[in-house]
């Protein structure tokens, strides 16, 4: 339902079914959808509308044998005659309960579960209300002080030191988040429903000046109507052993336990898409959406965790966005727009990152963070689609990885500020002697090995796309797991023709020879090669469209015309049914690739780790690798259907 294909219904038909709508392609477009099905615009319509019974109950005063029932259980009121209560109010569920001001108190009735398995009688117990409004069957257990908030049907608040409103709580809307760049420049005017494609056409579009102007009067708007008097804890909320709450809007079922503190923050939480903020967690002037967890002393401030993300292990997030499915464990992310799939469970760094594509890796201690020039900490990273930042690595800024989708730099790389224009390359310090060439390379240079992942890690490729669908929970975001598509291949091509483009013939290539190498080198068997496996990952993509397009099943606005440009070039003057014949041969290519790299890593640690074949799978057993023959296998039955004769397989 998620993943746009050629084989897939129509991405439009997706979209209207699950829910998700269209990402804008102008500011402007964007300015006329925040807002739209907002719960958090709608609960500060409804706090406008009805102030005093904001839950929409049938009240009456206390009578005079209620007020002599709980003042016998211990409870007092500054003012009997401010208390409203439900219908049926039982007075023998509230004891030990001080209340003051203008107060509403609910029916209370049987149980409600305070954790798994447990469960308490509803009511009112050893609490200090001000101004609140308690709605039906929940339990409110030991709750220090409440000030202004709204507490919606079957809640529960158990061992609350404080919960407060200050009285005109934007529940962290309306800020500034200085995404990318660390002084401001690139600001993101925060809302609740906010996506990931939505926070990049903010941050990239700058120049814009109409459209950036649009949107934040939109979010001004927006914060505008959401600022309410009131903090909200909605129904069948959770909220437990917890000192600290101010200007929170807590969403239905969400839970909350033994956290520090939330302050300024909205929590959006459903019955299926549980928000989580527990272990010692942190989190002020911020956006959490459906499905986030928070825990093992995580801090958040300024920031927007989108729906299905994480911060977990002690791990830090300021003033950043981070997409659906990414968890941040362990390490720090600072001004960064970081997208979904990002793999970060180590102590590592992120800084200044433009990352909207994400289905990255982090590795241990690489820092992708040097963005203070000795002047101000102004300078930013434009990270790639798929980026694999190995252990030890540092990146210097600025940098621009955006048309290098799928590269990998390797453990220990340190990088110059630079722009590499090279898909699936290796960016890796050099093992090999470089002759005559020695005295031409800068010693900072690394080396440059474009089209390393379409042939050394085409098993990594196929496993990326099988666990991003296998993973993805995200309702609201429509993500792509293909790796091959017209964006990235669009990339391939361009690289390839850079690549053939050399007209002196070197043994080693520098930027001033071939534009996009950057503050690398590449070597001329290297580039012989990479033009070689670029072309075949063209050919495997035009001709993977073509079948799908015989099929009646091309459904990638874009694709076919891509494709078929891509065959005028590289496969003229060949017919339909030999197209069929070469893709199938490309794929056992690749399946013999996948498998081969999977079996390299089988023959090595058998070689150097005792027992090690009995501990892991082989090539032989392993499901990425099946996956790829499977492939085959249906590439096969789908060319015969079209009544192409094949030659038996060798």
């Amino acid at each position: 339902m998620r993943k746009a294909s050629e084989t897939s219904v129509p991405a439009d038909t997706v979209q209207q079914l699950s829910g998700i709508r269209t990402p804008p392609t102008t500011l402007s477009a964007l300015a006329e959808l925040i807002g739209q099905d907002s719960e958090l615009v709608d609960a500060g319509r409804l706090v406008a509308k009805r102030r005093d019974n904001v839950l929409g109950l049938l009240l009456r005063a206390l009578s005079r044998e209620e007020i002599a029932v709980m003042e016998d259980r211990g409870c007092r009121a500054d003012d009997c005659n401010k208390i409203q209560v439900a219908q049926d109010f039982d007075a023998f569920r509230v004891r030990r309960v001080h209340l003051r001001g203008a107060c509403v108190l609910g029916r209370f009735s049987g149980e409600v579960e305070v954790q798994d398995g447990i469960k308490l009688a509803t009511g009112i117990y050893d609490c200090t209300l001000i101004d609140c409004q308690i709605g039906n069957d929940c339990l409110l257990e030991n709750v220090r002080f409440a000030a202004n908030v709204i507490i919606d049907r079957e809640s529960v608040l158990f061992d609350v030191g404080s919960i407060t409103c200050s009285g005109a709580a934007r529940f962290g809307v309306g800020q500034l988040i200085p995404l990318c760049v660390e002084t401001g420049g690139r600001d993101l005017p925060l809302w609740a429903e906010v996506t990931i494609d939505e926070s990049a056409l903010v941050t990239r579009e700058r120049g814009d000046v109409d459209g950036q102007a649009a949107v934040r009067a939109a979010v001004e708007r927006y914060a505008a109507i959401a600022t309410s008097p009131v903090g909200w804890v909605r129904r069948r909320a959770r909220v437990r052993h917890i000192k600290r709450i101010r200007d929170a809007y807590i969403g239905v079922h969400a839970v909350i336990d033994h956290a520090l503190e939330l302050t300024n923050v909205t929590v959006l939480s459903s019955a299926d898409e549980v928000t989580e903020i527990s272990g010692g967690a942190s989190v002020s002037d911020s956006i959490l959406q459906w499905g986030v967890r928070v825990t093992g002393n995580g801090i958040v401030r300024q920031s927007a965790l989108l729906e299905h993300s994480a911060v977990d292990e002690h791990a830090s997030v300021s003033g950043s966005v981070i997409g659906p499915n990414t968890t941040i464990a362990k390490g720090e992310v600072t001004a960064s727009l970081v997208g979904p799939f990002v793999g970060f469970h180590h102590q590592s760094l992120l800084i200044a990152a433009y990352w909207p594509e994400g289905k990255g890796n982090i590795a241990y201690g690489a820092m992708v963070g040097s963005n203070h020039n000795g002047r101000a900490p102004d300078q930013e990273v434009l990270a790639g689609e798929g980026n694999f930042y190995g252990l030890g690595c540092a990146i210097r800024f600025p940098s621009d990885f955006s048309q290098s989708p799928y590269s990998v730099f390797s453990m220990g790389v340190s990088t110059l500020p630079q722009r590499i224009r090279f898909p699936f390359s290796l960016i890796t310090v050099s093992a090999e002697p470089l002759g005559d060439s020695h005295g031409l390379v800068p010693p900072a240079f690394n080396e440059l090995i474009p089209a390393w992942g379409l042939f050394a890690n085409a098993y990594g490729l196929v496993r990326t796309e099988l666990k991003f669908a296998k993973r993805d929970q995200a309702r609201r975001h429509m993500i792509d797991y293909k790796v091959l598509r017209p964006q990235i291949m669009r990339q391939v091509r361009d690289a390839r023709d850079r690549l053939l483009s050399v007209t002196n013939t070197k043994s080693v290539y520098l930027e001033d020879d071939i534009d996009g190498i950057g503050k690398n080198f590449l070597r001329e068997e290297v580039r012989i090669k990479a033009i070689d496996v670029y072309g075949r990952a063209l050919k495997r993509y035009c001709l993977r469209v073509m079948l799908a397009e015989q099929e009646g099943n091309l459904q990638i606005p874009g694709s076919g015309e891509l494709a078929h440009d891509i065959a005028r070039q590289l496969l003229p003057g060949i017919g339909f049914n030999q197209r069929m014949k070469l893709l199938l041969d490309i794929e056992r290519q690749n399946a013999e690739l996948v498998q081969s790299s999977k079996a390299r890593d089988d023959e090595r640690g058998a070689r150097i780790i005792p027992g090690y074949i009995n501990a892991h799978t082989t090539a032989d057993h392993d499901p990425v690798v099946a996956s790829a023959w499977e492939r085959v296998r249906r590439t096969e039955e789908r060319i015969v259907k079209l009544g192409v004769a094949l030659s038996p397989a060798k």
